[in-house]
């Protein structure tokens, strides 16, 4: 049988390989990647095989990982987690689905979807005005007695700056 292969624009892989938290030049090695030249730009040309089993690997290294990762978050870091979900999911308004953020933190953290609600009730509490939610959307989750579909953050800005000669 033949094997099955793909392709994949530079730009992709790169923005691939940030998502998994890899090195591009990394992956490129451990897919076994073909680097062709097409037209002004670049194509990886990847054997679905090794990327099959990359993905597995991955996978199982992450489940083995889990149950220590979650003990060691500390609020911080749940904090910092979240503004980057929150900055990267969010829409030209602003506003980010909370499923969607749930899900990218929860999967980052390797928490369960019941800390996530619980530390994020916490952060609420402890860091007033600085999220915004919103009761809106198709599927919502609960924190406290509302519940909630999107969440954004709120940047507070110096309304001037004074420089001293």
């Amino acid at each position: 049988m033949d094997a099955v292969k793909f392709s994949l624009r530079k730009s992709d892989f790169d923005k691939f390989a940030e998502r998994l938290g890899v090195n591009p030049d990394e992956l490129l090695t451990a897919l076994k990647a073909e680097v062709v030249k097409v037209g002004p730009g670049f194509r990886y040309v990847i054997d679905m095989e090794n990327f099959f089993y990359f993905v597995l690997s991955r996978l199982y290294a992450g489940a083995q990982r889990r149950p220590e990762r979650a003990q060691e978050v500390t609020a911080e870091r749940f904090e910092e987690v979240l503004n980057k979900a929150v900055d990267r999911l969010a829409g030209a308004s602003g506003y980010a689905k909370l499923v969607e953020v749930k899900n990218a933190v929860v999967q980052e953290l390797g928490i369960g979807e019941d800390e996530f609600v619980k530390r994020l009730g916490e952060l609420l509490q402890t860091k007033r005005g600085a999220y915004v939610l919103l009761e809106g959307g198709d599927v919502k989750i609960q924190i406290g007695p509302k519940k909630y579909g999107y969440i954004k953050r709120v940047e507070r800005r110096a309304v001037a700056e004074v420089i001293y000669y």
